[in-house]
């Protein structure tokens, strides 16, 4: 039976849309309550990376930071910056990277496996699209990695790894940034997880982009220090607006007179990875049958 019967039966539907939960709202009432899946599972369920994770990203960053101290010795300034907006860069690079790194795979139900498993017809049997469950646990995993982020820069300005923003302006800037920094790499994800509908397994291709997101986002090194063609690659790509473009803000290197024009360019990749992952949506939800019932 195809997808397209099965779901709108039930009050879903194929198309990524939601149909009506109970009571006839759409979606049900407590579907937000998804948001809790991630954070469960690493704190209950895999308690072991609950300590792992945090302590991993503050010996990456205590690295980082004898590692630029290092490259700066002698030096009042390198690129255009001091050896304190580096330092700083670096380690909001990795602070700000761990947001999406929870390790959401380890959960089962997870697109990649449910896809590979051909339970993935589950998702578009429920009362709520695949889409906004999908969004449901995206949104839990992300706070989940922004708690530990948190803690992480409170941590490291309080003993001066971190130098806090010039301004409040430059700070709340910074914040707006990284939010949509945030969103574009949500949506990123989603198209890398959407790719599994049409590969036997989309684990090379998320390897591949969890490299080239890192180099080309500044989570490896500044962007300023990549060859000239490299650094026009990054430019032209979503990759920089998530992290290189808020850090840049918040040291300095981006002055606030031209923040707009790079929230502007943030925006605009938010608006077209959405529209472009749900046209990927709807293509997906065309490639799922169940056999047999």
């Amino acid at each position: 039976m195809s997808a397209a019967v099965t779901t709108e039966a039930s009050g879903g539907r194929a198309d990524g849309r939601p149909g009506s939960g109970r009571g006839g709202r759409p979606g049900g009432g407590r579907a937000w309550r998804i948001w809790r899946i991630v954070p469960l599972y690493q704190t209950i369920a895999y308690r072991g990376r609950f300590f792992l994770a945090p302590f991993m990203m503050g010996v990456q960053v205590y690295l980082y930071y004898l590692l630029w101290t290092a490259v700066y010795e002698g030096k009042e300034s390198v690129a255009g910056l001091d050896v304190h907006q580096a330092v700083t860069y670096a380690a909001l690079a990795i602070l700000v990277g761990r947001i999406r790194w929870s390790n959401r795979m380890v959960t089962k139900d997870n697109l990649p496996q449910r896809t590979r498993e051909g339970t993935v017809i589950y998702w578009f049997l429920r009362p709520i699209s695949p889409g906004r469950y999908y969004m449901y646990r995206a949104v839990g995993d992300m706070g989940y990695g922004a708690m530990w982020a948190l803690v992480g820069y409170l941590i490291a300005l309080a003993t001066g790894v971190i130098r806090p923003p010039a301004s409040a302006t430059v700070g709340l800037v910074f914040v707006v940034s990284l939010v949509l920094g945030q969103m574009i790499l949500y949506y990123l994800g989603q198209l890398v997880d959407l790719a599994t509908f049409w590969l036997t397994s989309n684990s090379g291709l998320t390897r591949m982009y969890s490299f080239v997101q890192d180099l080309l986002s500044g989570v490896f090194v500044p962007l300023w220090f990549l060859p000239g063609w490299l650094l026009t690659t990054a430019s032209v790509l979503p990759f920089a607006a998530t992290i290189n473009v808020p850090i840049s803000i918040y040291v300095g290197r981006i002055p606030l007179a031209d923040a707009p024009e790079n929230l502007l360019r943030e925006v605009c990749w938010v608006v077209a990875l959405a529209v472009l992952t749900k046209f990927v949506w709807s293509r997906a939800a065309r490639r799922v049958t169940s056999q047999g019932g």
